[in-house]
């Protein structure tokens, strides 16, 4: 690992040559790019296990786009960037989790076992917790058929590690595009606007 911060210039030279192709720079642009972009993240999340979970993501995306770098401009801003919206994507799940957290009932019935976080936990002994796990697979279903060949065949890529025509990036972008479909059909169906 390098000593001291890299000045700007050469850190745009390393990208620019990732960016060509040049792969033996890869090293190299990873420890020049990893304090800085975990520094942002901690300093936005304030906390370092999410800090490293969005830096992490922030350096695949970076690594995986480099051939979209634009050598012409300097490359610490465009790797900043990619942190900054990894940093806003962990505030807003974390957000949402809180949101579903405190929409659950403040108290549990003594019957409903709760997780650490006292979140109700779907029991196969409770009759009432089999029927909503029922109901939710049966969303879930009913939305999955709403959904192309391709997407189904994606999605079960994604979550069941089952073989895929495509990888890389041909798979990521359907990935999203499946799963956004996905959200628009539970939407259509369910009325969760």
């Amino acid at each position: 690992m390098t000593e001291g911060p890299l000045p700007r210039a050469e850190i745009d030279v390393w990208m620019a040559r990732l960016a060509a192709g040049e792969r033996e720079v890869f090293t190299l642009v990873f420890e020049a790019l990893w304090p800085r972009v975990f520094g942002l993240c901690r300093a936005t999340l304030g906390n370092d296990a999410d800090a490293a979970d969005a830096a992490q993501q922030a350096m695949m995306k970076l690594m995986e786009r480099a051939a979209d770098y634009d050598p012409s401009r300097p490359a610490l801003p465009w790797a900043l960037a990619i942190a900054a919206w990894e940093c806003r994507s962990a505030l807003r799940r974390r957000t949402r989790s809180r949101e579903v957290a405190s929409s659950e009932p403040e108290e549990s019935a003594p019957h409903s076992p709760t997780s650490v976080d006292g979140a109700r936990t779907l029991e196969a002994n409770d009759p009432e917790s089999e029927l909503v796990r029922r109901d939710l697979v049966q969303r879930a279903l009913d939305a999955m058929n709403e959904l192309s060949d391709v997407d189904r065949a994606t999605l079960a890529a994604t979550f069941f590690d089952e073989p895929t025509e495509v990888v890389g990036a041909t798979l990521r972008k359907r990935r999203e595009r499946a799963i956004d479909r996905l959200r628009a059909a539970v939407r259509r169906l369910y009325g969760l606007d």
